[in-house]
């Protein structure tokens, strides 16, 4: 899709109204429109995973007096706080540091947990060579590391907060190749979690940071790799993603919403809606055993807002 096109899809998709409040179940006559986002740089292959979750939804929630649900996509936090804001967006998922940045702006509340990809939670686990000199965390210093990319959580927010909780001082290389400052770590971003596992095995990192979901796949951590790879970190496990209403959300139609997606797993329709989307197993509540993993979750969002600071 051409970003010409795409800026028409985004304009047509959030050209809605602003929700009226629905202090009890709508009738035909007040009938609203919700909308589903996404942050993506991909709408082209994000659209269809989000227009089958917004067809169920609409389907499921038309008795409540929703007419429809419309789909907005937007490339930047920054754009989906504004239309959050503007009462253009009200239900979105996303990674749970995303979604602690959308509650900080008091413009989202969190509803439930997403098991995206079949999963409730995971966690980091960072890899040196079995035979190197790296054993834990402190003999990092002064040595190369790769991160996967600025935006994932499981390969640099989660280990970049275990670094820098063991004091070490991080400096970004322009290549892995460039000499490492004198007790600093320079790092790097291997932009895949297969490529931080093959700069470790063949030395051009000395230590770098994957997710226990991809230390478990032989696609990610093919055998010939990582029999010279071992884990010498683990951090406790966090929230994988969570879906959100805006702000301004009727409290009424947000736990109808919520009801909706709680039970979606349990018809043949809703699975089928849910493996499209993103291949989600289930929702459930922010409560239980899901609270650790949020604590946690927002503990290491709160360390890192503070050192912003």
């Amino acid at each position: 899709m051409s970003h010409f096109a795409f800026r028409i899809l985004l304009n047509l998709a959030i050209a809605v109204p602003v929700l009226a409040p629905l202090p009890r179940p709508a009738h035909a006559a007040d009938a609203v429109t919700l909308v589903l986002g996404r942050i993506t740089d991909e709408p082209q292959k994000h659209f269809p995973k989000l227009r089958a979750m917004a067809d169920e939804l609409a389907r499921e929630l038309a008795p409540d007096g929703v007419a429809r649900v419309d789909v907005a996509m937007v490339e930047t936090l920054d754009k989906m706080k504004e239309l959050l804001a503007a009462g253009k967006v009200d239900i979105v998922s996303e990674t749970p540091f995303m979604a602690l940045d959308l509650e900080a702006a008091g413009v989202a509340r969190l509803l439930l947990r997403e098991w995206k990809s079949g999963v409730a939670e995971y966690s980091s686990i960072i890899i040196a060579r079995a035979d190197g000199p790296v054993k834990r965390i402190e003999d990092i210093a002064g040595r190369r590391f790769a991160f996967e990319d600025p935006g994932s959580t499981s390969g640099y927010l989660i280990p970049r907060d275990v670094l820098e909780t063991a004091n070490l001082n991080l400096f970004e290389m322009r290549s892995p190749r460039d000499p490492v400052p004198d007790g600093r770590v320079g790092y790097s971003f291997a932009n895949g979690e297969i490529n931080v596992v093959a700069w470790v095995s063949r030395g051009l990192a000395d230590a770098g940071a994957i997710s226990n979901l991809d230390w478990d796949d032989p696609s990610a951590m093919p055998a010939h790799l990582k029999s010279d790879i071992v884990a010498i970190h683990r951090t406790p496990p966090v929230v994988r993603s969570i879906v959100m209403v805006r702000a301004g959300l009727d409290v009424a139609l947000a736990a109808r919403l919520s009801d909706v997606l709680e039970h979606m797993h349990e018809t043949p329709a809703g699975r089928a809606t849910l493996k499209a989307y993103f291949g989600v197993a289930r929702y459930d509540r922010l409560d239980g055993p899901a609270v650790t993993g949020l604590e946690a979750t927002r503990a290491i969002w709160l360390r890192a807002h503070g050192r912003a600071g």
